[in-house]
Parts: C-alpha cells; sequence; structure tokens
C-alpha cells in the first residue's frame, strides 16, 4: 500500500459489512428493545455530514483503531456541535476517569441490560473482554444477582440498579460502594451512570442499527 492510497483509507471510512466480526456473543435474558423496527432516526450518511464531522469521525477512527465509523457517532452527528462536546465528555469519563476501565465497563453493561439496549451490550461486552473482563464474568453482569461476584463487583451492580430505580443511593448501598470506591470516585460513578442512562435512551429511540461485526448469535436473542 502507497502512502495515497494508506492516507486515503484513512479519511475515508471502509463497508462496515466487510469488517472483521468481533468476538461472538448471546444476548442474555432480559427486557431488550427489539432492533427490527423500521429506523426511526437514521444514522446519517457520509454525503451528510459536515467537513469538521468527517475530520472529527475521522480522528475517532484513528483512535479506535477502527476503519469505519460506529453508527453511534452517525447518530450523535445530528446533534451537530454538542457531537464532538459529547464524545469527549464521555471518552474522558469512561477511558480516563478516577474508576478503574474495567469496572466502568461493567457499569455500563450493567446500565445497558437494565435499559434493554442492545447497542450498548454488543459494544462494552467487548470492550470489557480487551480489558481483561472474562466472558464468563460478563454473561454473569445480566443476572440479578450472582453468587460469583467479588464484594466489589456485587457493591458496583447493586449500586447501578438503586440509583436507576430511586435515583439515589440508600445510606446501606451508598456505604457498601464506600468499602469501594472513594469519594471522588462515587461521584463519577453517579456521573457514569447517569450518562449511559441518557445514552441508551437516545440510542433506542433512534433505534440505532448495531453494526454487522457486533451482531450478536441469532439464536440467541431473548425478550424478557
Amino acid at each position: 500500500m502507497n502512502i495515497k492510497t494508506s492516507i486515503v483509507s484513512i479519511l475515508h471510512p471502509s463497508d462496515p459489512d466487510r469488517a472483521k466480526p468481533q468476538v461472538p456473543m448471546k444476548l442474555p435474558h432480559g427486557k431488550w428493545i427489539e432492533q427490527d423496527y423500521p429506523r426511526r432516526i437514521p444514522p446519517l450518511q457520509r454525503r451528510e455530514l459536515r467537513l469538521w464531522q468527517r475530520g472529527f469521525l475521522t480522528l475517532i477512527r484513528v483512535l479506535a483503531g477502527e476503519t469505519y465509523d460506529y453508527t453511534c457517532f452517525l447518530v450523535t452527528a445530528r446533534l451537530g456541535k454538542v457531537m464532538p462536546l459529547h464524545t469527549l465528555f464521555f471518552t474522558q469519563l469512561l477511558q480516563h476517569g478516577r474508576i478503574p476501565g474495567a469496572d466502568s465497563e461493567r457499569v455500563v453493561i450493567r446500565v445497558a441490560w437494565r435499559a434493554g439496549c442492545q447497542y450498548e451490550y454488543a459494544h462494552h461486552t467487548r470492550m470489557a473482554m480487551a480489558l481483561g473482563v472474562a466472558k464468563s464474568e460478563i454473561e454473569t453482569l445480566t443476572n440479578e444477582v450472582d453468587e460469583t461476584w467479588s464484594p466489589r463487583v456485587r457493591a458496583l451492580m447493586l449500586a447501578v440498579d438503586e440509583l436507576i430505580s430511586t435515583r439515589n443511593l440508600s445510606p446501606v448501598t451508598y456505604e457498601n460502594l464506600r468499602h469501594e470506591l472513594d469519594q471522588d470516585q462515587i461521584l463519577e460513578f453517579a456521573t457514569l451512570v447517569g450518562h449511559y442512562v441518557m445514552a441508551t435512551m437516545m440510542l433506542s429511540v433512534a433505534g440505532c442499527p448495531i453494526e454487522p461485526a457486533f451482531e450478536f448469535e441469532p439464536t440467541a436473542a431473548v425478550a424478557g
């Protein structure tokens, strides 16, 4: 590949249908929002993007080590100038926050399951595995409770559930979480959960399609 071809391949996203499949994952039991209805708010096409948006998406592809644009970013591109600010915000929170990355991914997986958002679950299960979380553990994170959870994972999962259901943490839940996280991390935890509640809501309203490489095993989708 010559330099000119290499530059073109970076600037122009490849066909997502030709991407190498990710690790096969099953969609666990849950109250998932179905993906088979017509796309309410479709991802923007390349011709609809402004020049600066194309440049920003190129940066995302390069940093993510991908050759194609994720559909979630083509949906959030509809937010206009909010899109890069939003992307920088959640990237900083998820990848450079005070909570270890693997724990953040566990939290997002739990939020995605509670919200029924297949898109976020599809992506963050793979991101968790890339950070060393075993596939077998990931499969337990969508159980109501699980005896294999460590005290730390149990505190995180139950705090996610309570924060989503009550918008707060009870004294007992807070103290259990306080054994695992410091005060700054707990504020970050609440922000992380809140952001992904928002993100799952936005992607579900749009009907954001999952990229072919991230699709679930076809016989495993079970509605709750």
